[in-house]
């Protein structure tokens, strides 16, 4: 009788150590919630292989403190109404320990609340959103700089770095581009100065030959483009076509090889900006970081060239596995947000200067800038932050 009972003690010693959703004794269960069908496919798939590419390879060399990491992903179709259903089903009946890297500005806006009132630790998202990092949220750990922080940076080098004196915003009439005009004006205020024309735009338009009129009205020094890779290339292309030979800048979605492709010559010249390594002859270390990246990925995907979307994917799993592996040998979801507040300027192979601490939630708050010359991304600066 003495025999069973402590039998039955070590057996309900186990069930507490492993109490924790999503932890067992061999592997720790997450989940994700990406595109894989619909039309955005392509940038779910890319981001679910670069996060795949990088646990493969953890796994593949013993896991963390002896537990592969499993992956369950599910497909939103970048949808809120669907990425809601599947992540309460991620959380209610696939128990996983966290949420990384949810790809969609408005599905993670729709899921956020819900993930921090269940603690449930949500770690990177395929967002620019401001939201997701003010007011900081328990468990929410952004990674992307935002919008209203790359719109700062944006001013401040136009202004400090290449002296512009006007400069015309050309934005998106959603979150994404308010945002940014909001961050551009607040930084140009510092110099005393205000945009010399705020533009929104449709981007499903197709004609902005219109638009682009008042563009060349105003003779701006400079133009700030708050748009993705379709839209900002019929407006270069169309600015370009009636004769605008100035700086052009644009957000870091658009640092992205197809961006090059479809651009072709029409992209010589623009500015992007960036803040994960790309490999170039002026940076020996990036392009040391990048050929890691690469030989991971295509340890998963042999001979494909990975995609941003991927690089996205990496760097997500990158923070997460850091952070787990911060946490111990029995990791529970407030160790794992004590291990996220500690990273101080901490750097992976393609995350670079990641920080957190309580109360402190915007992971990422540097950037650099790139010129595209001769079909190549170049970095123009270092990375930049809004107190350098």
């Amino acid at each position: 009788m003495r025999k069973f009972w402590i039998f039955l003690i070590v057996i309900f010693a186990m069930a507490l150590l492993f109490a924790e959703d999503g932890i067992y004794p061999d592997k720790v269960v997450i989940g994700t919630f990406q595109a894989l069908s619909g039309p955005y496919a392509v940038i779910g798939q890319g981001m679910t292989k670069g996060m795949k590419a990088y646990f493969n390879w953890v796994n593949s060399n013993g896991g963390v403190h002896g537990r592969k990491i499993e992956l369950i992903v599910a497909d939103d179709q970048l949808n809120p109404s669907k990425t809601v259903v599947e992540v309460k089903r991620l959380v209610e009946e696939d128990k996983v320990f966290a949420i990384v890297g949810g790809l969609g500005t408005y599905g993670c806006l729709a899921v956020m609340d819900y993930l921090n009132s269940k603690g449930v630790p949500f770690v990177y998202q395929g967002s620019g959103s401001s939201k997701l990092s003010n007011p900081p949220k328990k468990y929410v750990f952004p990674v992307q700089p935002d919008y209203l922080l790359e719109g700062q940076l944006i001013a401040k080098f136009l202004v400090g770095k290449l002296e512009k004196k006007s400069i015309a915003i050309l934005y998106m009439n959603n979150d994404v581009g308010n945002e940014g005009l909001s961050g551009v004006k607040k930084r140009l205020s510092k110099y005393s100065m205000s945009p010399k024309l705020e533009l929104p735009y449709n981007p499903l338009e197709t004609d902005y030959s219109s638009l682009a009129l008042k563009v060349l009205n105003a003779n701006p020094d400079a133009v700030v483009i708050y748009g993705f890779i379709t839209d900002t290339l019929r407006w270069i292309k169309t600015l370009k076509d009636y004769g605008y030979d100035r700086t052009i800048v644009t957000i870091y979605p658009n640092a992205d090889p197809a961006f090059v492709s479809l651009g072709k010559e029409y992209v010589e010249g623009v500015i992007v900006t960036g803040w994960v390594p790309i490999p170039s002859e002026d940076n020996p270390e990036y392009t040391k970081d990048y050929q890691k990246f690469t030989e991971i990925y295509q340890k998963s995907y042999p001979n494909e060239i990975p995609s941003s979307y991927a690089v996205a994917g990496f760097i997500a799993a990158e923070v997460f596995t850091e952070a787990l592996k911060k946490a111990g040998e029995n990791p529970t979801r407030e160790k794992l947000v004590k291990a996220l507040e500690s990273f101080n300027h901490w750097n992976g192979i393609m995350a670079k200067d990641i920080s957190y601490g309580p109360n402190k939630r915007r992971g990422k708050s540097t950037m650099y800038f790139i010129k595209i010359e001769s079909g190549l991304f170049k970095p123009i600066t270092p990375l930049m932050g809004l107190e350098d």
